[in-house]
């Protein structure tokens, strides 16, 4: 006599699979989020230890650091750890740069957040340039950018991992409101530890 062995039928593994593909779909955007999330208070809290750094560099110097160094422009600089250690490390990395081009990989100064110090900004342009005549392109003149931001503003490329913002644009700010990974770049100033989209 021939003992028959019961097993699962091809409609029931489909079944099975069709189950766990449902599941994998809600939860992986899910997991995403909270992953974008992670990221956006990450980067918030290192732009707040680079923002305590500055003031106190300021507080020491009466000035705030400049923001070139090494012809690489608008970066966190080496003058916040050395000589005094205002901060442990230099490199403060934007969570949401992975790498920088080809001809940038020697440095990782393309993955580090972003650094406007207006003063220093104010020499970098002759004073016929956009930095001064007002507008064009989006740039704010210098009385402006101090009335908006202060004396400094920090960037960091947001979810959408693209610099949607220049260093003086006022162009785009990120906003959860509008989805977590949707476009804009997180910013930090002097006067706003977070930065919103101007509603002029």
């Amino acid at each position: 006599m021939f003992r028959r062995f019961k097993g699962f039928t091809l409609i029931e593994l489909l079944i099975v699979v069709a189950i766990i593909a449902i599941l994998a779909a809600i939860a992986v955007p899910n997991f995403l989020e909270a992953q974008i999330r992670s990221k956006v208070s990450r980067a918030k809290a290192d732009m707040r230890s680079v923002a305590t750094a500055l003031e106190a560099y300021f507080t020491d110097n009466n000035h705030y650091p400049n923001h070139s160094e090494n012809g690489w422009p608008y970066y966190i600089t080496r003058q916040i750890t050395t000589p005094m250690a205002y901060m442990t490390s230099v490199a403060f990395h934007d969570p949401f740069k992975t790498s920088g081009h080809a001809s940038q990989l020697a440095t990782d100064y393309p993955r580090r957040f972003r650094y406007f110090n207006v003063e220093a900004g104010a020499n970098d342009w002759p004073d016929i340039g956009p930095l001064y005549v007002g507008h064009k392109y989006g740039v704010l003149n210098v009385v402006n950018i101090r009335a908006r931001y202060g004396e400094w503003k920090i960037i960091s490329a947001g979810p959408d991992k693209k610099e949607n913002t220049g260093v003086l644009d006022d162009t785009l700010i990120y906003d959860p409101t509008n989805g977590t990974s949707s476009l804009g770049d997180i910013c930090r100033s002097q006067k706003s530890s977070n930065v919103e989209r101007s509603r002029d």
